[in-house]
């Protein structure tokens, strides 16, 4: 009880950090929606229009007024209404969580599909052709960020295969260039740290005593060496996706997908702020139930562990040889 109340007020503690630097760097923006409310209709608005519609908004009021009148507002289950078209915050954010959730699973299940395998087969044949082939394509994906290869994608698919149309729509086919420009890169990576992870249980002495009894090759790696680093695995997973939570918003743009990351950068531009404090809110809450999650799983997968010592110890040892180049 007393670990679930520590986890419990650090995770709200969290949120609250997260709300708190969304809201300060709205605030410390050079303009603010009144000004964008008059300057996207093309009006020249004078000082006493914009008095009058920062009063209407409550922008007049102190930096933590605003901010403690929004929070209260949220714990009484009002996330406002958004200047961009007056629409409850609510309606909107629920109905672009969907999409996302949907994109970055997707993305996750084809960096799972491709980059294991890639990952256990480059350990395989560790210094051999495919692992020197493998190393240099993951390096060169690893290099690239999504929103580039978004753009290669568009350009390929939409532009001259003419395959697809430049906006996507919402449906499975609309689905498949987002998933690609997130699953690309993430695959790139993710394949280099299951390789690392897997050379590694392939020089621990029990490879050598399930060879001595006659265990195929195969075996050993896809059984054995893949249950071995379920728990880095599933360490990776957790990464993986917080990156594609958090990685998503310029791809949700370039090819318009309605999803959260697509929003926020259209209540940026619009200086909606209360869409982008509930846009953060619900992203850090999202992150947290998922890393909840991951980190309750590890005593399932392998009881003698302390899921805590563990997940610290391999997500450092997977932020280190990340390196922040992905992110």
């Amino acid at each position: 009880m007393k670990k679930l109340v520590a986890r419990l007020l650090g995770a709200f503690i969290v949120v609250m950090l997260v709300t708190l630097m969304a809201f300060l760097l709205s605030y410390l923006s050079p303009s603010d929606a009144a000004v964008h409310s008059f300057t996207s209709m093309g009006i020249a608005p004078t000082e006493e229009q914009l008095a009058a519609k920062r009063a209407e908004l409550g922008l007049d009021q102190p930096f933590m007024v605003q901010y403690l009148q929004w929070i209260a507002n949220v714990l009484h289950g009002d996330l406002g209404e958004s200047y961009r078209n007056g629409a409850p915050v609510a309606e909107t954010l629920f109905g672009a969580i969907p999409y996302t959730l949907a994109l970055s699973f997707a993305a996750m299940a084809l960096t799972l599909l491709l980059g294991v395998p890639i990952g256990l087969m480059c350990a395989q044949r560790q210094g051999g052709l495919f692992d020197h082939a493998m190393r240099a394509v993951t390096y060169l994906f690893n290099s690239m960020p999504s929103f580039f290869i978004a753009l290669l994608l568009l350009y390929v698919f939409s532009v001259k295969l003419k395959m697809v149309g430049v906006l996507s729509t919402r449906n499975l086919s609309g689905i498949v260039l987002p998933t690609l420009a997130l699953a690309l890169p993430l695959t790139a990576w993710f394949s280099r740290q299951i390789r690392a992870y897997a050379i590694e249980q392939m020089s621990k002495p029990y490879v050598n005593g399930l060879r001595s009894r006659g265990v195929g090759e195969a075996r050993i790696l896809w059984v054995h060496v893949l249950r071995n680093i379920s728990v880095p695995l599933l360490t990776l997973v957790g990464v993986s996706l917080g990156m594609l939570l958090g990685g998503s918003a310029i791809v949700e743009s370039i090819f318009h997908w309605p999803g959260l990351g697509f929003e926020s950068i259209e209540a940026i531009g619009h200086r909606d702020y209360p869409f982008i404090g509930a846009y953060a809110l619900t992203m850090a809450v999202i992150y947290l139930v998922m890393n909840g999650i991951i980190d309750a799983s590890y005593r399932f997968i392998d009881p003698r562990i302390k899921s805590e010592g563990i997940k610290k110890h391999h997500t450092r040892k997977t932020l280190k040889a990340q390196g922040g180049s992905h992110a």
